[in-house]
């Protein structure tokens, strides 16, 4: 493959006398960073840090990169091909169906994270021409890769401008080495050894100081002086005429150094300069000739701006600069040659099976006929192998009245919406395709707008479809069809309380994506089974179905792949009901930044639920809040309230917590858009328990309002029985039992209480009974202590709770702070409603403990407004430790030190780390 083939150095290469320190720099860097104007020699000083590493015993890979793959698929497949060819291994498989094309890009970014980290011998990895990258998820996964790399793995970057990388923390690691026009730039030595031994042009010591002079340095200068000077006899006149132009002097040698040149060859040149990959056969056919070989080889010789790309074969590119100085003068001289030489480009790769290049010339030509006959046979593979960015690239720039002709494509570009979540868009196509007969028997078609109703959560809508398509899935029994329809129809009858129905559809989905091999469609179908027995109250067989396959997961595709990160966010969820908080948590920080990456829609919400929970028993609200505005802006910058509404949810939660276990500060109600509550006749799977009506619930009883409350429950929970949400029944019950409490009715109170124990739900869902305030587990220690009709599993189970408050360190468990109900609020005073846009910004550590020994380790004079761990993660950064030696000396993972790191900037206006450190030292509490 060109683009993965290193240029060969021109011979007349004049070594940079900086290599040989460059080279020593190397050993300790994780970024070279060659940053100049066009025509400084950035290629040719990383060709020769190429050539010496690779002679060093370093695995090398070399990526020329153009502006076609400014797409994170692009880039990861370039990523993927160049390092199993220097690792001597095979390709990864592309994934195998439509419905993974979501996930086949993001899980080919992830790939390349993991191959990266996994490199084991010392591995140097060349950018050229890094300008073309601008995508801000494609700038975004490069940043993550260069900080996953080993210290062995070395990436080279070349560009005109600084790239948008966050290069701050490496430069204060020592981590970067910057070569910058002053490193590369030609001083009279070198240029000296350049021009009269390297092109033999006997020229005195005078007239290479006014070239160097006149060009600055400039190489690309030096070289077309050298090239120019050549076709000339008076060599001192020349440079005389040269260094009195003062406007642009590269456009002038341009033109000098052109306009010498036979008039064959500057034929070529011109027609040639459309074709970014040069060869003799693409050559002959675009410019009509049969003699490219012989032309390219003469270009070569003269060391016209030409590179070979690879040590062998016939495969050449033009100096960037030579080709944008070919392509202008083109448009200049012939632009009604344009159009005919990207046809006959687009014809020649159409011949050659390179569908991408041939679309892209089509395009060039304006033939979108022809655009559109190749993307009827491409687009669909390249859709399931995830180039979404680059199918709606492509049909963005056909006209709408040409698309129209092709309904196929119009169903691709819905898929792609879909992909992207504009669910409205691809509805809305697939509505005006119903009169259109040439995609009505399209299996890919008719799914289209059930998935985008059912998406949508207008579920009504979706499932009247539905219903009305159910032949679809004959169309392709045992395939793709069947395993979708059936994936919908367990979702559609989880959302209307038909639990049974959900269930034998989720695991008939489940088995045709295994047999097919889907990614996607194998962990939503799990996803369906596990919110389906979450809500029976099932969390035990939800970790029975799924702690296995999670492992399997592990094993087969790493820890860190799509499906494990889906699967293991559910699993958390479910540790989570039965009390094994630390193991959720653990799960949940590892996958929470990938699921926010992939837009894991619900796992998203459960990883920031677990994650929030776990900070507010602690104590710690300003972590809590931190994580959930940063979820909540998640969803905000999808555009998703499928996200933004539970976490708005979370921050009531939160202050509620607050309310009850430390200090919490006068503000603003936090209102809930009408559009995020759903229909009353349906559930969302993610809503079950925590919507509008259950937080209404919960501040009712904060406010005084137990009767209303008492009331609310018991109609409440009645519908939940008989709906089949047991977990929603019990957390209903749970509070129910709170509102006899506060009114005074302890021996009812109690009464329910152990009838809830008594449940089977009950026994399982552990994290219920401690999720709401101090009242519930100083009730479970009161009736623990009766200790009298209890059966012994009732016993066991109330021991577990109340031992589970205490290992959790609860004030809720401690007899002082819950001794007596709470009385009803006092006119006047704040109630929950008043609190729920609560800053959570303000300290409230004082009451809990961060973790287990680390007050011991603190400095003295500790302040209040920093955790425990905090302080801990700002001794390390003291001590000059990167954020990985941070996670493993704290035995926590890096995003966790990152959150951490942001939170310690908030709380102190810290600018950076290292001012942070600063002002930690001027207030004692780091040495």
């Amino acid at each position: 493959m060109p683009l993965l083939d290193a240029p060969q150095p021109s011979r007349h290469l004049v070594e940079n006398p900086n290599l040989a320190g460059w080279l020593e720099d190397c050993d300790d860097v994780s970024l070279v960073l060659a940053i100049a104007p066009a025509g400084f020699g950035k290629t040719t000083a990383m060709l020769s840090l190429f050539e010496q590493l690779r002679a060093r015993g370093y695995a090398t890979t070399w990526i020329q990169l153009s502006a076609e793959d400014n797409h994170v698929e692009r880039f990861c497949t370039l990523m993927q091909s160049g390092l199993s060819a220097s690792s001597e291994q095979g390709s990864a498989l592309p994934l195998p169906n439509l419905m993974d094309a979501r996930y086949a890009g993001s899980q080919l970014g992830q790939d390349v994270l993991e191959t990266v980290a996994q490199i084991a011998k010392p591995t140097a990895i060349f950018l050229d021409d890094f300008d073309h990258l601008r995508d801000a998820r494609l700038i975004d996964l490069i940043q993550r890769l260069i900080e996953r790399m080993p210290a062995h793995c070395k990436l080279f970057i070349t560009a005109r401008n600084t790239p948008l990388l966050r290069l701050y923390k490496l430069k204060a690691q020592g981590r970067l080495l910057q070569i910058g026009m002053t490193e590369l730039s030609f001083d009279a030595e070198r240029a000296d050894i350049f021009l009269n031994q390297r092109h033999q042009l006997q020229l005195d010591a005078a007239s290479v100081r006014r070239l160097v002079h006149a060009t600055e340095g400039w190489p690309a200068g030096l070289q077309l002086a050298a090239l120019a000077l050549k076709a000339r006899g008076d060599k001192r006149g020349f440079i005389e005429n040269f260094c009195e132009q003062t406007a642009d002097i590269g456009r002038y040698l341009y033109e000098e150094v052109f306009w010498d040149q036979p008039a064959e060859l500057k034929t070529f040149l011109l027609l040639s300069s459309p074709i970014k990959q040069l060869n003799p056969g693409i050559c002959n056919a675009v410019v009509q000739i049969n003699d490219a070989a012989q032309l390219l080889r003469q270009l070569e010789q003269q060391s016209l701006f030409i590179l070979r790309m690879g040590a062998a074969g016939n495969e050449y590119r033009y100096h960037p600069l030579f080709a944008e100085f070919l392509e202008r003068k083109l448009c200049e001289d012939m632009p009604e040659a344009l159009p005919g030489l990207h046809q006959r480009a687009a014809n020649w790769f159409v011949q050659t099976g390179d569908s991408a290049s041939a679309i892209n010339h089509a395009l060039a030509a304006g033939n979108h006929e022809q655009a559109c006959e190749i993307l009827s046979s491409h687009a669909w593979s390249a859709l399931a192998r995830g180039h979404i960015s680059t199918c709606r690239a492509w049909m963005s720039r056909i006209p709408q009245e040409v698309l129209a002709h092709y309904p196929e494509l119009l169903v691709v570009l819905s898929w792609a919406y879909i992909f992207q979540y504009e669910y409205a868009l691809a509805g809305q196509i697939a509505r005006q395709l119903k009169s259109e007969p040439r995609v009505q028997d399209l299996p890919e078609y008719r799914l289209l707008e059930p998935l985008s109703l059912i998406l949508m959560d207008r579920l009504s809508e979706g499932e009247t479809l539905l219903q009305s398509q159910a032949n679809i899935a004959m169309t392709s029994v045992g395939g793709l069809s069947e395993a979708v329809f059936c994936c919908l129809n367990a979702y559609v009858e989880l959302c209307s309380h038909r639990f049974e129905a959900a269930l034998r559809n989720s695991d008939r989905a489940r088995t045709l994506f295994k047999r097919l091999g889907g990614v996607y469609g194998t962990t939503f179908s799990f996803g369906i089974a596990t919110y389906t027995l979450l809500a029976q109250g099932q969390p035990l067989q939800v970790i029975q179905l799924l702690e296995p396959c999670f492992a399997e997961l592990c094993r087969s595709g790493g820890r860190h792949s799509v499906s494990s990160a889906y699967i293991g966010i559910y699993l958390a969820g479910a540790l989570y009901e039965v009390g094994e908080f630390e193991r959720a948590e653990s799960l949940a920080r590892e996958y929470l930044d990938l699921s926010a990456e992939l837009v894991f829609l619900d796992a998203i919400v459960i990883a920031h639920r677990v994650l929030s929970r776990g900070l507010c028993r602690r104590g710690q609200y300003a972590e809590a809040g931190a994580l959930i505005v940063a979820g909540a802006e998640l969803g905000r910058s999808l555009g998703l309230a499928r996200i933004v509404a539970p976490m708005r949810l979370e921050q009531q939660y939160q202050l509620v917590h607050q309310l009850d276990h430390g200090p919490a500060s006068p503000a603003t109600r936090l209102p809930l858009h009408a559009k995020w509550d759903f229909a009353t006749d349906r559930m969302t799977p993610i809503n079950d328990v925590e919507d509008q009506a259950l937080a209404g619930l919960r501040q009712g009883l904060r406010e005084g309002r137990a009767v209303e409350v008492l009331e609310a429950c018991s109609s409440k929970r009645e519908k939940a029985g008989r709906l089949g949400r047991l977990r929603r029944q019990l957390k209903l019950g749970i509070l129910q039992v709170q509102a006899l409490q506060l009114l005074g009715r302890e021996a009812e109170a109690l009464a329910l209480l152990s009838e809830l124990l008594r449940s089977d739900v009950g026994q399982q869902l552990r994290a219920s009974f401690l999720e709401e305030g101090p009242l519930v587990p100083r009730l479970l220690q009161q009736l623990h202590a009766q200790n009298a009709g209890s059966s012994l599993a009732q016993q066991e189970v109330l021991a577990s709770l109340v031992d589970l408050a205490l290992a959790q360190g609860s004030p809720a468990a401690t007899p002082v702070k819950a001794a007596a109900p709470r009385e009803p609020l006092a006119e006047g005073a704040p109630r929950a409603s008043q609190v729920a846009g609560a800053s959570l910004d303000s300290s409230a550590d004082s009451g809990a403990a961060d973790e287990a020994g680390a007050e011991s380790t603190l400095a003295a004079g500790a302040p209040s407004g920093l955790s425990a761990r905090e302080l801990q993660i700002l001794q390390c950064l003291a001590a000059g430790m990167p954020n990985k030696q941070i996670a493993s000396n704290l035995h926590i993972s890096e995003p966790t030190v990152k959150f951490h790191l942001r939170n310690v900037n908030h709380k102190l206006d810290a600018r950076n780390r290292t001012h942070a450190v600063f002002i930690a030292r001027e207030r004692g509490w780091v040495r």
